[in-house]
């Protein structure tokens, strides 16, 4: 009896892993015609004008890291102003805190220093 059961777990074992064989070489005949989004074409002038030489891939490399931090960083800053509108120095709206007399009090005490020199003048003679 304990044979019978362990020679039935063995025939399960080798039956599962062939299955698994199986589908892996299934997968392997899938995998092996390549199907790629860009056409052909399109790659073999990619590889022509940068893949071949490293200079060239160095400056694809270059240019591409340059734009894809310009296009993320325009999108994160203006998703950071939409979420801090009203909270930027450059979106307050600052004529709410002009005052109309400011102007006008910077005069009064340019003119208050001026009589306050004259009469230190007058006490000396």
């Amino acid at each position: 009896m304990i044979l019978n059961a362990a020679s039935r777990s063995l025939r399960q074992t080798v039956l599962r892993r062939t299955a698994v064989a199986s589908n892996n070489a299934g997968a392997r005949r899938l995998m092996s015609t390549p199907v790629t989004p860009i056409p052909p074409n399109i790659l073999q002038a990619w590889y022509n004008i940068f893949g071949k030489t490293t200079a060239g891939y160095a400056t694809w490399l270059a240019f591409g890291i340059v734009f894809t931090e310009a296009i993320t960083g325009s999108f994160s800053d203006g998703i950071w102003s939409m979420n801090n509108r009203g909270r930027t120095f450059d979106s307050v709206d600052w004529t709410k805190f002009k005052t109309e007399d400011d102007d006008d009090d910077d005069d009064d005490d340019d003119d208050d220093d001026d009589d306050e020199d004259d009469d230190d003048d007058d006490d000396d003679e």
